[in-house]
């Protein structure tokens, strides 16, 4: 799902760049830095870096010039926040360009496509389920991890399959690009629910959107 290198016009690449420009300076302005001083967080975020970069190491080939892997994002966000989680994939990205899986052209367009848009699905998800739906543990994983990640996975490959069409993409392999993203979503969906319902049981302290008081406290009542 990474676009390659000269797949785009240049006019795109700079316009994301700009995007990715604007998008990363608010990341950086709002992401809560204090936690990192702490011992615990600091050492759980950079576990979960080499963890994720583990999971984008195994890439499969999707369609020439495409390779597709498990994201995680949703499962960051919703441990870290929407802003690590988008500075998280800019740095898994640039370690692979080093290692020679991509190229620094298209940085903004790929982490704008794998980091913005699925923090933001889960972080948009999160606030709307926490002020329209009750606050329990099943709403948490099913809304905010599992189907967010889904949502966020579709989104992707609808956003990949408007830029194939629009750079002229070979038309029949265009035609499976909904059918790969929507058979990844489910999977997608799964690893980041089974991710955070572990997480949420065993190290809630890991999870800064999940708090037992909130999420609970309709349990710890009965």
């Amino acid at each position: 799902m990474d676009l390659p290198a000269g797949l785009l016009p240049q006019p795109w690449l700079w316009l994301s760049w700009v995007i990715y420009g604007m998008a990363t300076a608010l990341a950086v302005i709002k992401a809560p830095w204090f936690r990192l001083r702490q011992s615990d967080s600091s050492n759980t975020f950079f576990g979960a870096i080499v963890t994720l970069l583990l999971l984008w190491l195994l890439n499969a080939g999707m369609l020439p010039g495409l390779g597709f892997h498990f994201l995680g994002i949703t499962a960051a966000c919703l441990m870290f926040g929407w802003e690590f989680a988008f500075l998280i994939v800019q740095l898994l990205h640039a370690i692979l360009i080093i290692d020679g899986r991509g190229s620094w052209e298209t940085l903004a367009i790929n982490s704008l496509l794998l980091g913005a848009l699925p923090a933001g699905v889960t972080h948009g998800m999160l606030r709307l389920s926490q002020q329209f739906l009750p606050r329990n543990y099943f709403v948490y994983i099913f809304i905010n991890s599992f189907l967010a990640a889904i949502t966020g996975m579709l989104l992707i490959g609808a956003t990949i399959y408007w830029l194939m069409s629009v750079v002229h993409y070979n038309t029949s392999q265009l035609e499976n690009i909904f059918l790969v993203f929507f058979m990844a979503a489910i999977p997608e969906g799964t690893l980041n629910g089974m991710v955070i319902s572990i997480l949420v049981i065993y190290k809630p302290g890991w999870v800064t959107t999940f708090r037992d008081r909130i999420y609970l406290a309709s349990k710890s009542k009965k």
